[in-house]
């Protein structure tokens, strides 16, 4: 080819490069728009809760929420300063579209269909990365990298993350996109030194699990051969970047809380049970996880790997899952094919993510810890399952002795069933919304309509973020601690009524205590729907 006509193909090249991505991207971003009007209603509290600080930023009134959902880090005051515990990036996130569109719930559905429909190319980069490594041959590579594309952009597990916004979406798109840079930052190159500096601080600012990506660069670049000196530097430049991003966050947490990092961190690796988040007066402690023995410390944990593998990885990843472990029990010799890959850094991130999580908090992990940072590996896993169907099909050519590669077979079916399994996950979270937000509502007009609404008595509640957001009043997390623990809240902040939406919550008011006589249960109108509400009025002298 001439000089002239490798210039002439150099924009062909260009476009037909991005034509995969930027389709994908369209792909990806109109199945996150679906969810806009299929969930009306922050379904979770975690997920409530980012979006009314975001919408607290629109508003003008910075990151703070009229409701304390823990107390075990001071100053315990309304309105509260928020993100005692998570990190804020994620309603930052939330509060960019809500400036344009309105502080709504589909303001932040929006922008995180938005950003979150890069997952899909990013999953194609890595995908692509892979099949060159994997020798895969070129009428069958393409086929993989856009089946991984369409994986994640219509699959269940990363649509309904756009759905319910909280942590997830953006710390596993900043993760994966730390994976892709990776490789090259573990080779002292420097730009993707300076880009995963950035993106680990950004994922550090949305999730505290991006420091396990900072021990996968560290591993990389340790196996990358790097003399001790060049490796100091390419990890402590890494870190450096990273921590720069951090420092105005950890300096707000300073002035606000009087610690950089959160205090409830060392709570959550001693906890016995879920409950003693809501603790007032008496707080986790080591005595009291040792006191479980053994058995009971052992038996945590293997509750968390259950519920990490089957409740966050099998079910929602369904199809995408089992077909990545079986290509990773099937190919696993082909391993040191994909060296310090893209693919492995996911790969690597998953398994320190899941073991960590698993061992250091079992019981936190439980009610989502490593639900919301498992994103990265459930992307690894989907670019696996194509991988893993691309490889199948050729052993059945060969069994077979089909003419034609069919390299778009694999990847169509296992697309094809994401897809069903999305909608079928999607519709049933769209009915839990709706159901949660006719309980929500109805349990605060029942309130108002008993006058029992006032903007300055705080209400105490099981759902503190829902019901201050539906009434407009400050709320409190009900204490787990007993009848002496609610009254006490109720004299710290004057509260004078306790309002339950779960039987089950009752069960937080100790009968023999001699403060029980402090609670009267006040009988109003029940909510429209016949959901339950449960109100205890606080004695006066009580409170």
């Amino acid at each position: 080819m001439s000089a002239s006509a490798a210039v002439r193909s150099r924009p062909a090249v260009a476009i037909s490069t991005l034509v995969a991505p930027l389709a994908l991207y369209a792909v990806a971003l109109v199945a996150r728009l679906a969810v806009i009007w299929a969930v009306p209603f922050a379904f979770n509290e975690g997920s409530a809760y980012y979006v009314t600080v975001a919408r607290n930023i629109a508003t003008g009134r910075g990151p703070v929420i009229d409701a304390i959902w823990s107390y075990a880090t001071p100053p315990l005051n309304l309105p509260r300063p928020a993100f005692e515990l998570w990190q804020p990036l994620a309603s930052f996130l939330a509060a960019v579209p809500m400036q344009l569109f309105g502080p709504s719930l589909a303001s932040a559905q929006l922008g995180f269909g938005v950003f979150g429909a890069l997952l899909a190319p990013l999953a194609w980069l890595i995908a692509r990365d892979a099949a060159a490594r994997l020798n895969i041959p070129s009428e069958r590579a393409p086929w993989v990298a856009v089946g991984a594309g369409l994986l994640v952009g219509v699959g269940g597990p990363f649509v309904l993350s756009a759905a319910v916004p909280d942590s997830t979406l953006p710390f596993t798109l900043l993760a994966v996109g730390a994976c892709v840079a990776m490789p090259g930052a573990a080779r002292g190159e420097r730009r993707p030194l300076v880009a995963l500096g950035v993106l680990l601080g950004l994922a550090y600012l949305t999730r505290m699990e991006a420091t396990y990506l900072g021990l996968v660069f560290a591993g990389f670049t340790w196996a990358a051969g790097a003399p001790r000196i060049a490796f100091v530097r390419r990890v402590g430049a890494v870190a450096l970047i990273a921590a720069l991003i951090a420092l105005p966050w950890w300096l707000r947490n300073v002035a606000v809380f009087g610690t950089p990092l959160p205090g409830q961190l060392a709570d959550n690796a001693f906890l016995t049970m879920n409950q003693q988040i809501f603790n007032y007066i008496s707080r986790p402690s080591v005595s009291a996880f040792l006191a479980q023995g053994l058995g009971g410390i052992t038996g945590n944990i293997g509750a968390a790997v259950w519920h990490d593998v089957v409740d966050v990885l099998v079910l929602p990843g369904n199809v995408i899952t089992v077909v990545a472990l079986v290509t990773v029990v099937l190919g696993w010799r082909r391993r040191a094919t994909l060296g310090a890959s893209p693919l492995i850094a996911l790969l690597a991130y998953g398994t320190v993510c899941f073991t960590v999580t698993t061992l250091l908090f079992p019981v936190a992990t439980l009610w989502g810890t490593f639900e919301h940072a498992a994103g990265p590996l459930l992307v690894a896993f989907a670019i696996l399952a194509v991988l893993g169907g691309d490889a199948f099909i050729v052993r059945v050519r060969t069994w077979r002795r089909w003419p034609r590669p069919n390299a778009g077979m694999a990847p169509a079916g296992l697309v094809a069933l994401a897809a069903t399994m999305a909608v079928l996950q999607l519709t049933l979270v769209s009915i839990q919304a709706g159901a949660r937000r006719s309980q929500v509502d109805g349990v605060a007009s029942a309130l108002r309509a008993a006058g029992l609404v006032d903007d300055k008595a705080p209400l105490i509640t099981d759902h503190p973020v829902w019901l201050s957001e539906a009434t407009g009043a400050p709320a409190l997390a009900l204490p787990n601690d007993g009848a002496e623990a609610v009254t006490a809240l109720a004299r710290a902040f004057g509260s004078h009524y306790i309002v339950l939406f779960e039987a089950s919550s009752a069960a937080a008011f100790d009968r023999s205590s001699g403060e029980s006589k402090c609670l009267t249960e006040r009988v109003i109108p029940a909510p429209a729907g016949g959901d339950y509400m449960a109100v205890y009025e606080i004695s006066e002298g009580c409170a």
